[in-house]
């Protein structure tokens, strides 16, 4: 059997579409009419102008930008990038932030070292007299050899005194220039030896101090080795 609209429901259907149109134009009037949340990137430029836009100005392209919400609150801030003297300025910091950096590893390691080699500082003296041992055998080696030579040049003035009224032969004249340029030599030795010793002195003066400075701050030494039984 065939189933007929009632005439009182198609009436309920047209009036409820009735109401939802207006309805509708309303809803989609207020989306069109409502502002979009658009981005806003405001700068001052170097006359002191402000400038603004969707998108950040190239005006300010060397300027500090704020970016803005919709309220007008700031976002964001977008910093300008650095100049060359800027970026000079942070690779010169950055170089020396890292060469600090291997100076402190530097430093530890050699702190390190110097508590591995030495049990006490009796260990410290013990190294020192020995380098300065070698030395001082050195500069007594050329002392040596200093006498040798002052004694042939002693031999030297003793025949030139034969040739105060004439010409001193050139074998004679070349012998005295050896042994000068000999005499010379073993005084830069012994001099330079010095020096160095001197350098000793300094360099286990200051590992005494430091390691002093170590134990006494609670690191600790290497021990004692006991001799095997």
């Amino acid at each position: 059997m065939a189933r007929t609209d009632r005439p009182h429901s198609k009436r309920r259907h047209g009036e409820r579409c009735d109401r939802l149109v207006p309805l509708a134009a309303l809803l989609l009037g207020v989306a069109l009419s409502a502002p979009a949340a658009a981005q806003l990137f405001v700068c001052t430029d170097a006359r002191g102008r402000t400038i603004s836009g969707d998108r950040p100005p190239p005006e300010c392209a060397e300027r500090t930008v704020r970016e803005l919400r919709s309220d007008g609150s700031v976002k964001r801030v977008i910093e300008p990038p650095p100049s060359a003297e800027q970026r000079a300025a942070r690779e010169a910091e950055e170089k020396r932030r890292i060469e600090d950096a291997e100076k402190r590893r530097a430093s530890m390691r050699k702190d390190l070292a110097l508590l591995d080699a030495y049990a006490n500082e009796n260990e410290i003296e013990s190294v020192r007299q020995r380098a300065l041992a070698s030395r001082q055998t050195m500069i007594e080696r050329s002392l040596q050899h200093m006498e040798e030579h002052m004694r042939e040049k002693k031999r030297l003035d003793a025949e030139a005194e034969f040739y105060t009224k004439r010409p001193m032969p050139d074998s004679l004249k070349r012998q005295f220039e050896t042994n000068a340029s000999l005499i010379r030599s073993e005084e830069r030795i012994i001099r330079d030896v010095r020096a160095d010793m001197e350098r000793i002195n300094e360099r286990y003066d200051a590992e005494k101090k430091r390691w002093r400075e170590l134990v006494d701050s609670g690191a600790t030494p290497r021990t004692v080795d006991l001799p095997v039984k």
